[in-house]
């Protein structure tokens, strides 16, 4: 998603221009101008707009990942990362997810489309972009979420499983739900169906931020 889709998403979330400017960090024109299809010139205000949406701001900018894709040494994640501490975590596409799920400890080469600065803490975290718009509105397509391998879920959490034929290249966002003592995954968008969670289907983690803490 782009600047302007984004802006557009926070205004319609709630908030008015001058909010989401005082929040930002930048002059209230900036927000009018954004709108109008005049994006900033300064890279200090992609900058900060970049910091509110907690994306590195060359993805911002560019509306695609930072790097290309290609083969990544991931930092060192032997120790948890303390709150508010920067780090590196791969951003995946949907079929690269299983190099880190199927490890119960982070590669130290990883096949990624980049590598994202985060405070997002879990030795395993991943972050992948939502591929379709059957989470909306909490979930737009192509914006980015951070999950956590590590963190089984737990009824209303968001969380990644596998497709209901096991594949993970297929894996689907989804809220777990409980009812009746069955797991039912629950589309946000009502133009999908509801469906009961197979025992073969392995949840691939929990999400653990979208732009901020759920």
């Amino acid at each position: 998603m782009n600047l302007k889709g984004l802006v557009h998403r926070e205004l319609g979330e709630g908030l008015n221009e001058e909010e989401l400017a005082s929040a930002v960090g930048v002059p209230v024109r900036t927000i009018a101008d954004i709108l109008s299809d005049e994006l900033p010139q300064d890279s200090a205000i992609w900058e900060q707009f970049a910091r509110y949406f907690r994306i590195h701001t060359d993805f911002l900018r560019s509306g695609g990942p930072p790097h290309t894709e290609g083969l990544f040494e991931l930092p060192d994640h032997t120790h948890p990362t303390a709150p508010g501490r920067m780090r590196k975590v791969p951003l995946l596409s949907w079929d690269q997810v299983d190099q880190i799920v199927a490890s119960e400890k982070p590669p130290r080469l990883i096949h990624a489309q980049a590598l994202l600065e985060t405070d997002v803490p879990g030795t395993r975290t991943f972050a992948v972009q939502v591929r379709d718009n059957s989470m909306h509105p909490l979930f737009s397509e192509g914006e980015i979420i951070f999950v956590n391998p590590d963190l089984s879920g737990e009824p209303d959490d968001y969380v990644v499983t596998e497709s209901e034929d096991g594949r993970s290249g297929k894996a689907l966002l989804r809220q777990l739900k409980e009812i009746g003592g069955q797991a039912i995954l629950h589309p946000l968008n009502r133009r999908y169906k509801d469906h009961a969670k197979t025992k073969q289907q392995r949840i691939l983690g929990r999400v653990v931020r979208l732009r901020k803490n759920l």
